[in-house]
């Protein structure tokens, strides 16, 4: 697999807003090549809305900082990492499993 995809990464970090509060965010970390694969979409019901769910795998260079907290954006979406595990026939590599965020 040639890796012709680009995606961007994105870390999890606290920042204060203008009255001192805590609030959760996420920072650039940098772009990356991958291979992007989507998976089946699927509708399911959460809160009583039915709402589409997208998942991808993006296959990529390893690097041991990227875990299920960290985001992955492509093509303007941002994706919520689920697993990040390393490629069994290269370990050089990893695939990141991800879903949309809603």
């Amino acid at each position: 697999m040639t890796m012709n995809h680009r995606f961007t990464l994105l870390q999890p970090n606290t920042a204060r807003d203008a009255a001192g509060q805590r609030e959760r965010g996420f920072e650039l970390v940098g772009e990356r090549w991958g291979d992007v694969l989507f998976q089946t979409g699927a509708e399911t019901m959460r809160a009583n809305t039915e709402v589409v769910i997208k998942r991808c795998s993006i296959r990529a260079n390893y690097d041991p900082a990227v875990n299920e907290s960290w985001r992955a954006r492509y093509l303007g979406v941002e994706y919520e990492i689920k697993s990040a595990v390393p490629d069994s026939k290269d370990r050089r590599k990893m695939f990141l499993v991800c879903e949309s965020v809603k």
